[in-house]
């Protein structure tokens, strides 16, 4: 129970930096309900069912980082050679650059609309950068650190089928879900979680 206490005061402390709930569920890799519960419903209702993955090992040093974007280019360039590695923002970007530069390829980046979501539902859309490549009628592959539920890849690939894109493959470091696809787009991971 320590882990999950401290999961509770960082979740609160991050809503006291001014983070939404979905920036917050992005930071500690959990689900957006489960972000959700450590905030306001923690220790008086049983949790939602989520695995926490402790990122900090890879993503503070670069050179592990690296290491992982090349298995994870060494991964999608088995099924096809894209034109543009999409990252998600924000933990997906180190990682869609690395990759990126691996396959000689353009990046993109995407904001989702899980990082404005604070609570409940609205109107609210993810976006691509307009700073970085277009994913116009081009080969996408999809870069994250962890798929939780599936819900952002899906947003992403709708998003570059809009524009035109095709998407090859969604590549992350860990899927919680152990799929081998999400609608049709396979999902390479370097780690999936089972729960027995």
């Amino acid at each position: 129970m320590k882990k999950l206490d401290e999961l509770i005061d960082k979740a609160k402390h991050l809503k006291e930096k001014g983070l939404t709930t979905g920036e917050i569920a992005d930071e500690l890799n959990v689900s957006r309900e489960t972000a959700l519960w450590l905030l306001t419903k923690a220790k008086t209702e049983r949790p939602p069912s989520d695995v926490f993955i402790e990122m900090k090992n890879i993503s503070s040093l670069p050179f592990r980082l690296r290491n992982m974007a090349k298995i994870l280019s060494s991964m999608v360039s088995a099924i096809d050679t894209p034109e543009v590695a999409v990252g998600v923002a924000t933990s997906g970007i180190p990682i869609a650059t690395m990759v990126a530069e691996e396959l000689d390829c353009e990046l993109a980046v995407y904001y989702p609309k899980k990082l404005k979501w604070n609570g409940e539902e609205s109107h609210v859309r993810g976006t691509f950068s307009e700073n970085f490549a277009s994913v116009a009628n081009k080969k996408c592959i999809i870069v994250d650190d962890i798929i939780t539920t599936g819900t952002t890849i899906l947003e992403v690939s709708e998003s570059i089928r809009k524009r035109g894109g095709t998407v090859i493959a969604s590549a992350v470091l860990v899927d919680k879900r152990s799929q081998e696809d999400i609608e049709g787009t396979p999902v390479l991971s370097v780690l999936k979680v089972f729960r027995l």
